[in-house]
């Protein structure tokens, strides 16, 4: 066990969970993310209820960019483990293509999560924060609030801009999993979550489906 959302299974296999992301334990001294123990705890408590025992459902592809096992992961009884964690509010949902077979159920799920304030989606929780506070360093992962107060798009996809701060990029291929088009979100405010990349000098955040950009009420 690394995480919330990878596994090392007893022949040496490092295994990272498709369409969901655990905040990250502490390494080198830094401490952990909120509810990144948590989950953990969370994941070791569900194994262990199945005897230890886990099914591996391959993806699209079958390794990250760190050279770990991509896959869903389920008990021998069907019980699907990412699921489990994202309606505890302990991870959340990520659109990572090809891989997004069972968005729309992790989506539905976050839903109630959120709904419910659970977890990461709890008033308490310091994991969701306004574009305008944000602080993106590439490489890292962010859940955040904003208004769009900037679109537009080019033949290579749509780029947005939150609060005038933060930069999202929705590339032309991944268009065809949004409900609503992305252009169409200006003035409104939104949920986005996604990895930090660095476009030329400045961070953005990548975005693949509604699921993980999505107009607030």
């Amino acid at each position: 066990m690394i995480d919330g959302d990878t596994l090392v299974l007893a022949d040496g296999r490092h295994v990272r969970f498709i369409g969901i992301n655990a905040m990250e334990l502490g390494h080198d001294g830094a401490a952990d993310q909120p509810y990144a123990a948590a989950a953990r705890d969370a994941l070791k408590d569900l194994i262990k209820r199945h005897g230890g025992l886990v099914r591996l459902q391959p993806g699209s592809e079958a390794y990250d960019e760190h050279g770990r096992n991509l896959a869903y992961v389920f008990s021998p009884d069907g019980e699907d483990l990412g699921l489990d964690l994202i309606k505890s509010g302990l991870a959340v949902v990520i659109a990572v293509p090809p891989d997004v077979s069972r968005l729309e159920c992790y989506a539905a799920a976050e839903t109630e999560a959120r709904n419910a304030h659970l977890g990461i989606w709890s008033a308490s929780s310091s994991l969701l924060v306004e574009a305008a506070d944000a602080h993106p360093v590439t490489g890292g992962f962010l859940i955040v609030t904003g208004t769009v107060t900037e679109s537009s798009q080019v033949r290579a996809g749509v780029h947005l801009v939150l609060d005038s701060h933060l930069r999202l990029w929705v590339p032309t291929n991944d268009l065809q999993r949004f409900t609503i088009d992305p252009v169409g979100l200006k003035g409104r405010k939104v949920l986005v979550r996604g990895w930090v990349r660095d476009y030329k000098g400045s961070p953005e955040l990548d975005v693949h489906a509604s699921a993980a950009l999505f107009g607030l009420p």
